[in-house]
Formats: C-alpha cells, structure tokens, sequence
C-alpha cells in the first residue's frame, strides 16, 4: 500500500510540475494582441500635422494655419466628434468605412477551454463615434477632422518624417512597428461656402491605410509568427519585406485559434471575421521614412528620392473635409506584450508638391 501511495504521490508531483511548466510557458509567450493581464497604454500621445507651403490645414474650417497640434484637435469645431486619447487599447480594421467612420474591433486573447486551452482571439465592436456629442479622451483609438484648402485639384503626398516614432527619451519597446493611421475624405466644398458647410460633410465610403515602420520587426515578432501563425519572419532594424495586413471585420464571439486569424503560407483566414486590405487601400513607409533619413527613406516598392514621397489622396479645389485615425494594429505581429506600456509620437506632414 506503502508503495502505491508513493507512486500516487510521484504521480501527483509530475502532473503539478508539467501544470506549472504550462503556466510557466504561457505567461513567456507572446502574441500578437496583448493578453488581459498587459498594460495597454500608451500615454501620453504626441500628434503633429504640418502641411506644406500652398496647403492650409484647419481643425474647424474658419482658421487656417500651416500646422496643428494636440490643442488644435482638442477644440475643433461646435459638434466635433474628435478623440486625442493618452491611452490606446489595440483594435483592428480590414478598412471599412460605415456611415462615415472606419470599422474598429478591440481583440481579447486567453486560452480558450473549448479549444482545448489553445490561445484563441474574441473581438467586439468598438464604440460607436457617430454617438460622442463632444471630445472622447478615453476612447481605444485616436480619430479627428482636419479641413484641407487648396486653389486648385492637387495630389497630396505624406513627407518625409511622416511616421510613428519612439518618443524622445523614452527607453524603446518598438510598438511603433506595430502603428497605423488612416484617411477618411468626408467631401469637399467651396472656399467660398461657410464653415459649418464644410464642419458638416460626412460622406467617406473608403479609407487609405498607412502602415509605417513595415520594414522592421523585433525577436518577439519573429517568435510570434512562427508559432501561432505559421509566418516566418526575420528580426530587422530595417529592410525586412512586408507582411500582408488581415484585419478584423466581424465581431468574434466564438473562440478563433490565433494561427487561423492571419495565417502564413498562402493560408486565408475566416472570410465571416477576417479582410485583406485591399492593396490599393494601404500604403507602407520604411522606418527610415518615419526618422526622415534623405539617404535611404522610401515606400513600399519605390526607391529613395523625393520622386518617391507616397501619394495618399487627391484633392480638388476648395475645402475637403478629411477624418484622421491613428491606432495600434493588434492583428500586427509586433503588437504584443513586450511592447506595451510604450510611449510614441505620430508625425504627419503633408505636402502637395509635384511628385511626377
């Protein structure tokens, strides 16, 4: 009996250690989304739009100004539905656009029971902005309306230091990687209408995507994509190929494995939850674009010149309203626990200088 016991019991601390050894592992794992028990913040967050000589930016359509800032946002116009929050929640879209605004998704990662414990994304709708009657500063995401003057139908082109950087004097967790914005072109009318005529245009059916930093990815990154997604990636500073950018379309009630949610090899995800953004939808900038390096800054597919600056939108002549979104994509790699808790500045700086 004596014995018996003893193997009960050998038993017994096997399966403790093999239970400790699985806790051990998950809370060292990484994924892409930060787990329930991660800090999600980033705060504070630094934005600055600089427009170029022949380019006036407003954030109320009456004063007209060659550069905005926080302040600027934060007061906008009677009714502005902006949100400059100093704390972002990852979220995704595929980049649709309803009823104005752009689709947004906040994911929660855990070991789901059904799937055996596997580690399993959920997703729910983010709030909705068409109901804020005033500045949300607690909201997922950051989301704004600028006003864009010209003379003339023009190109609009993002210059050089237009990115996601670490903030000065911050030590570095590389979320920047994981950073998006994106454009809404509400409409456009004349310079000569009033500004609430412009402070009421909200007819976006599309979004542009920009996707800074996609040439760069962390050790982290790498052992992500390979054990739940089946992607291989290399760990780079910079040069590293793209990824393509699948992102949330759908609520997700039940449980998806992480590998069927962004899946390498020429697999495709769940088409009820998951989208391809469209390719003409969503441009990528090398980190070099981001730190305005004149010697090797570049866009996906284009080499390093100023012949090379990414077109984003088209304007025509007059007052186009233009909804500004920033985020962090949880569906990108980089976009997980070692990286939270970061401290980031948004640049943008557009220009309407002849690229041609």
């Amino acid at each position: 009996m004596a014995k018996k016991n003893e193997k009960k019991n050998k038993r017994l601390k096997s399966l403790v250690l093999l239970l400790l050894l699985t806790v051990l592992l998950l809370s060292t794992s990484t994924y892409a989304w930060f787990t329930a028990n991660k800090s999600v913040s980033i705060d504070p967050i630094d934005v600055h739009i600089a427009a170029s000589s022949g380019l006036q930016i407003s954030t109320d359509a009456t004063n007209w100004k060659t550069m905005v800032t926080n302040t600027d946002i934060t007061t906008g116009y009677s009714g502005h539905k902006n949100m400059l929050t100093g704390e972002l929640t990852p979220v995704s879209t595929s980049g649709s656009v309803t009823n104005g605004y752009l689709n947004f998704y906040r994911g929660t990662v855990e070991g789901a029971t059904d799937l055996d414990g596997a580690m399993a994304l959920t997703a729910v709708k983010t709030a909705d902005e068409a109901a804020l009657t005033a500045q949300n500063p607690t909201s997922d995401f950051v989301a704004f309306d600028i006003f864009l003057k010209v003379d003339q139908n023009t190109d609009v082109y993002l210059d050089r230091g237009s990115g996601v950087v670490n903030q000065s004097g911050k030590s570095p967790k590389y979320l920047e990687y994981a950073a998006r914005y994106a454009f809404v072109i509400e409409g456009n009318t004349a310079s000569t209408n009033s500004a609430e005529t412009a402070q009421a245009l909200h007819g976006g059916t599309s979004s542009i995507i920009v996707e800074p930093n996609y040439d760069a990815h962390t050790s982290s990154a790498v052992t992500t994509a390979s054990q739940y997604y089946n992607i291989t990636l290399n760990e780079a500073t910079s040069g590293e190929n793209p990824v393509d950018y699948v992102g949330i379309k759908a609520p997700i009630t039940t449980p998806i494995i992480l590998k069927d949610t962004n899946p390498g090899g020429g697999a495709t995800p769940n088409s009820t939850y998951f989208e391809a953004v469209p390719t003409a939808n969503i441009k990528k900038t090398n980190v070099a674009y981001s730190k305005t390096d004149d010697d090797t800054y570049s866009y996906y597919g284009k080499g390093a010149s100023d012949s090379n600056l990414v077109k984003i939108f088209s304007l025509s002549e007059g007052v186009t309203k233009v909804r500004v979104y920033m985020w962090i994509e949880g569906q990108d790699h980089d976009c997980e626990n070692n990286a939270s808790g970061a401290f980031l500045t948004y640049n943008l700086g557009l220009t309407i200088q002849d690229a041609e």
